[in-house]
């Protein structure tokens, strides 16, 4: 789902439920993706993976 900056503002707590829930928020500004967000699971078990990539 993609979701404008200055949009976001208004529904950040709608957008946090539905990350924590698994879906990909990216956040754009000018038609640009500037951020995404996530929960804070995936966020854990991504960089997991990557640092142990790198072992």
């Amino acid at each position: 789902m993609k979701v404008a900056a200055s949009e976001a503002k208004a529904v950040l707590g709608s957008l946090v439920r539905q990350a924590e829930g698994g879906q990909t928020i990216e956040l754009t500004r000018y038609g640009k993706s500037v951020a995404v967000l996530i929960s804070a699971e995936r966020y854990e078990r991504l960089t997991r993976e990557l640092f142990s990539e790198s072992e």
